[in-house]
């Protein structure tokens, strides 16, 4: 009578063991697919209440956007700095993606008054490192259409508008800035 118990015991417990190496195949399985797959897409990314535009949010971040900015002066042949920088950051369209909204104050070289300006950067977390990077060129226009609708947005719009009326009032309070403006203007429609 007892061997007839154990019979079909072995035999579940057998096939309890096989389904459980199955399983752990079938986990090993899905981590190697995530490990492969490009990016996982930032739920309400897209919604302004749920991704609002924050100041100075990320301080990793905030630093190299303005190490980017200090080797942009330097190797700018009419700048001569970028001051006064403020990053503000929505977070990406994939997780460990960042837009950032950089204002600053352009120093053109033997211009006393400095140039308000808003620039847009691409920023993403490299996933073996964990360090931010810049992507210069962060293609697609997958992405080049989500920086647009993110400038849809109305605390973005309400920036862009107070850049604005700063740079108009930088250009209109000094002639020279504004001449200067204009060459700096024709000389890269010729390089175009």
């Amino acid at each position: 009578m007892k061997k007839r118990w154990l019979v079909p015991l072995a035999l579940v417990l057998i096939a309890g063991i096989a389904g459980f190496g199955l399983t752990r195949e079938k986990a090993q399985e899905v981590q190697r697919i995530n490990a492969k797959s490009d990016r996982v897409e930032n739920i309400g990314s897209r919604t302004k209440s749920l991704n609002p535009l924050r100041e100075e949010a990320y301080p990793g971040l905030s630093e190299i956007v303005r190490d980017y900015y200090a080797s942009a002066g330097k190797e700018n042949s009419f700048a001569e700095s970028y001051d006064d920088i403020r990053v503000y950051t929505k977070v990406g369209q994939y997780t460990g993606s960042y837009v950032a909204f950089v204002r600053y104050d352009m120093k053109i070289k033997d211009i006393y008054t400095k140039v308000p300006g808003l620039g847009t950067l691409y920023i993403e977390r490299d996933r073996t490192s964990g360090e931010y990077e810049i992507k210069s060129e962060p293609g697609g226009k997958e992405l080049t259409e989500y920086v647009s609708f993110l400038s849809t947005h109305d605390d973005v719009r309400e920036l862009l508008e107070e850049t604005n009326t700063a740079y108009e009032t930088a250009v209109d309070s000094d002639a020279l800035l504004r001449e200067s403006l204009l060459d700096l203007k024709k000389a890269y429609e010729e390089q175009t």
